[in-house]
Parts: structure tokens; sequence; C-alpha cells
């Protein structure tokens, strides 16, 4: 299902993350836009329909908040967070994830994707299904970051869901 007409239809940004998120950082505000980095992956889908949850939108969106966030993180001394000339690889997570993983410490039900990256390090992107915020529902990328792969082999904390090794949705 694209939109539920009762919802407050989302306004899509005309680029990419990398654009938006270097326009909000020019301009200081935003202007109500979101940034679409693709669709949720059917193997999510599949796992919610096990709960009785179905999506009110496919799309994964980053609003200004999430983008913004990271623009004085304190974890950027670390080398844990994403260079922004790097952000086309959210997308690529997205659209070809590593693998993906249910986390059960969150209080609010969260998927990681992993994408790979450099030296045993993978890109982790934290999406929110069915997030709502002023009267509009989106499956939300909350957070990004660069972490150890051997970080989310943590069966206490992380469920792995899907895998590339798999051959398919």
């Amino acid at each position: 299902m694209e939109q539920n007409n009762s919802k407050k239809e989302l306004r899509i940004y005309d680029g990419t993350l990398k654009e938006y998120t270097e326009e909000l950082w020019k301009n200081k505000r935003g202007d109500g836009t979101v940034v679409k980095l693709g669709e949720i992956h059917p193997a999510i889908v599949r796992e919610l329909a096990k709960i009785i949850i179905l999506l009110e939108d496919t799309r994964v969106i980053v609003d200004q908040r999430s983008a913004t966030k990271y623009f004085t993180h304190p974890k950027s001394k670390k080398g844990a967070l994403l260079p922004i000339d790097e952000y086309g690889l959210l997308e690529k997570a997205v659209e070809k994830p590593y693998k993906l993983y249910e986390d059960a410490t969150q209080g609010d039900l969260v998927y990681i994707y992993s994408y790979p990256y450099t030296h045993g390090k993978l890109v982790k992107l934290v999406v929110q299904p069915n997030y709502q915020k002023n009267g509009r529902t989106y499956n939300n990328a909350k957070s990004w970051g660069v972490i150890q792969e051997g970080n989310l082999n943590n069966p206490k904390q992380y469920r792995l869901i899907w895998e590339e090794t798999q051959n398919g949705a």
C-alpha cells in the first residue's frame, strides 16, 4: 500500500540524501521535505506479517531530524559516523543489504540494514517501521553509522532475519 488517504502526504525531496543533507547544512533549516532511500526489504515485510503488523507505506524515508542530528554528533570524533560524501552507501544498503536484523533491545520495533564498508566494518542503518510524526506514517531511517562487523553478532541484541547468501528476498 503506497499511501493512506487519511494521512498527510510526504513531500519527497528531488535528489539524493547527500544533496539533501548538504542543502540542510547550507540553509540551516529544512522545507518540510523528506528523502526516499528506497523501498522496505521484503524480508522485513514478512517479519512484520508474522506479528500481524502491516506497513502503511513501503518507502524508507530520512526526515530532517535524522539528517541533521549528525551535524554535531558526539561520535564524530570516534570515526563511527559515515561521511556525508559516502551517504550513497545508505541508499545501497536499502537497495541491496548485506544482512538484515531485528534489534531486540530497542523499546521501539526497529530493523538494522547492514552494508559492507572497509576493513571488517559495515554501514549500519536503523529503520523504524510505521513511524508516526505530524500526521504522517513512514518507515523512518532514524540512525546510521560505521561499525565493526562483529558488533552485530550479539544474539542477545540482534536477531538475523535475512542475509544475501539466501539469494533472494
